[in-house]
């Protein structure tokens, strides 16, 4: 059986960024995405692109949009509900960030920057504080100022402790400390509401 549309899509997207953390987009190469990807060059110049500049967008859109659209949900109508997407959220992106750890490496090496993936992460990080800092204002009842520091510091934390777990000997405890310093927010929010 072969492997599905979606599944290379992720192989492909995963041995490009890769690549890029490795060596830079100038090791970039059909050839070896393909090789590291183990799916075909014919395929990924069909579905991925010709151009390295298409190849880069194609990887970091993927990534981007799991990440993001995984953590949000337009169903979020209670401070319970609204508790659950985000340790939902966070415990999703330490495991993914476990399994996928040159995610969080390429974040803090491109964001900022004028690049495909810089303009990616920028784009999606606005989508994730505009949704969480808009439910925070409706569920929370929080003036949009302090949504948007809340939803600010939740993400830095939950950056930062990505970076730990992808770069520590002992992840569980990392994950174990993050989670007990985002408890720590979440409640402060919801504090005297």
């Amino acid at each position: 059986m072969s492997e599905s549309k979606t599944q290379k899509y992720f192989s492909v997207s995963r041995a490009i960024l890769e690549i890029i953390e490795e060596g830079g987009t100038n090791l970039l190469t059909h050839s070896l995405i393909s090789r590291r990807s183990k799916v075909s060059r014919a395929w990924i110049y069909e579905y991925m692109g010709r151009d390295k500049l298409d190849l880069i967008n194609v990887a970091a859109e993927i990534f981007g949009g799991f990440f993001t659209k995984t953590n949000t949900s337009d169903n979020i109508f209670s401070k319970t509900e609204l508790k659950k997407i985000l340790l939902d959220g966070q415990n999703l992106t330490f495991l993914k960030i476990k399994d996928e750890p040159v995610i969080i490496k390429l974040y803090f090496r491109f964001r900022g920057t004028n690049t495909p993936i810089g303009h990616t992460i920028k784009k999606y990080e606005k989508y994730w504080l505009d949704y969480i800092s808009a439910k925070l204002v409706l569920i929370a009842q929080l003036n949009p100022n302090e949504a948007m520091t809340f939803a600010r510091t939740i993400l830095t934390l939950r950056l930062g402790f990505a970076f730990r777990i992808a770069t520590s000997q002992s992840s569980k405890n990392e994950m174990i400390e993050a989670g007990e310093a985002l408890e720590l927010i979440h409640r402060q929010i919801f504090l005297n509401k």
